[in-house]
């Protein structure tokens, strides 16, 4: 009797676990994520391409080898490094005169390799040679044998930046990531009001300007609208006006003067004042007392020499004394004097017309000199006098019939510069390289129930 009972639960048990067992296999045929649900293993779909875009091309169906030109590198190296056959490489650089000069790549430049994988190994299709950010040539070899130049796309941005000037006007552009070649612009626009060597800390700046950049990298500075300059407690505006779009503009301050004076405060952009003139002063070469009737501005040779004024130039060449030097007659009552010159700038010769702000020739140290400077001679209805002293003009004012128009252009630009902070800086294009893209990491169960 006990036997068969045990039987008889035996024979249930079995039964009922056959019934839970085809339950359960029954619900996980209707539902394939019954028994991953609570899974944490994960897993990613497939890699997806989305096309990229450089150089007209769509290199997503390519493989891409980024290079570097190495020093003392030739173009035939690089061809010959990535199996190019030499009637190739002579055929190009043949066909590339008129296009390129094969001959002037330089160490450092990149250049890509854009081919794909075969079974004897990567074939090159093109190489494409970068320039410089803005412009690069590309050499087919597939195909068809053929050279042409591209540019890669620019983006124009309005910026608009203000700070307070610590150290140097460079070193606090160089801390706010403001282009340092934008330092140099406002030198220009200021350079018959401000003397730039003499900026103190705590001088101040607005600057409302367009920025153009290549691939999220700064290309260069472009039109700058309006500008405030405070130097010494005092406030300097300037204002970029067009009288006629077949001119180009200039600038002019809040009130329509024009920056321009008849002529510059000095002969270099940056420089330091080493000796004034004056009527007597200790020759530091031949070891006397004597006059030194012209000012001497040092700066590293090689420094460009700037025209402090328009005029005709009436001698350029070289004294035992003033070594290579220019002189410039700019009208009937002024004339100007550039010496010691490293070398004079070609096409300098009597009888040349000459603009203020144009480069003469650069800093040296030749004639009778102990250091690298240019000495400027300033005349005056033919005595030379201390250029400091002059009361010098400024040009013509805007024409009354250009007025009206200018001051309704520089109204938003003034209302808005006054409203920048100081700390302001530029802001950077966002950066949009493409790259392949693939799908965030999803749970198994759920690439399960998607099967």
């Amino acid at each position: 009797m006990n036997n068969n009972r045990l039987l008889i639960i035996s024979f249930l048990s079995v039964t009922c676990v056959a019934l839970l067992f085809g339950i359960l296999v029954e619900k996980q045929q209707l539902n394939p994520r019954f028994t991953e649900v609570t899974s944490t293993a994960y897993t990613r779909i497939d890699t997806v391409k989305v096309p990229v875009i450089k150089y007209g091309l769509n290199l997503s169906e390519f493989v891409v080898i980024d290079q570097t030109v190495e020093k003392n590198e030739a173009f035939s190296d690089i061809f010959l490094k990535h199996n190019v056959a030499y009637q190739t490489i002579s055929y190009l650089i043949k066909e590339s005169k008129d296009i390129f000069n094969c001959k002037k790549i330089r160490a450092g430049n990149k250049y890509a390799v854009i081919g794909t994988n075969s079974d004897t190994g990567f074939v090159a299709k093109k190489i494409v040679y970068e320039e410089n950010k803005l412009n690069y040539v590309i050499f087919n070899l597939d195909d068809s044998l053929y050279i042409c130049r591209g540019q890669n796309e620019v983006e124009h941005k309005h910026q608009e930046v203000a700070g307070v000037v610590e150290g140097s006007l460079y070193e606090t552009f160089d801390n706010m990531d403001i282009p340092s070649d934008l330092a140099v612009r406002i030198a220009d626009i200021f350079s018959c009001t401000i003397d730039f060597y003499k900026i103190q800390k705590g001088d101040k700046f607005k600057i409302i300007y367009d920025q153009d950049f290549v691939k999220g990298e700064t290309l260069a500075v472009g039109q700058i609208d309006a500008v405030e300059f405070t130097s010494g407690g005092k406030d300097y505006y300037a204002f970029y006006y067009e009288k006629e779009k077949s001119h180009g503009g200039e600038y002019f301050d809040e009130n329509g003067n024009s920056m321009r004076k008849q002529f510059l405060k000095a002969p270099l952009k940056f420089f330091r004042i080493t000796s004034k003139y004056s009527l007597s002063r200790f020759h530091p070469v031949v070891k006397e007392w004597r006059a030194h009737l012209g000012t001497d501005y040092a700066a590293a040779p090689g420094t460009p020499i700037l025209a402090t004024g328009d005029g005709i130039v009436e001698e350029a060449q070289f004294g035992v004394y003033n070594g290579n030097y220019v002189k410039i007659r700019h009208n009937g009552e002024y004339k100007t004097q550039y010496l010691h010159m490293s070398k004079i700038a070609a096409g300098m010769h009597a009888g040349r017309k000459v603009k203020q702000g144009e480069v003469i020739g650069y800093v040296g140290m030749t004639g009778l000199a102990t250091g690298p400077h240019v000495c400027y001679r300033f005349w005056k209805d033919g005595q030379q006098v201390d250029p400091f002293k002059q009361k010098l003009q400024f040009s013509e004012p805007l024409p009354k019939k250009y007025k009206g128009d200018y001051m309704a252009k520089i109204s938003p630009f003034k209302t808005n510069i006054d409203k920048i902070s100081y700390g302001t800086k530029p802001s950077m294009p966002v950066d949009e390289k493409k790259q392949d893209v693939q799908a965030k990491a999803v749970p198994a169960a759920q690439i399960s129930a998607s099967r």
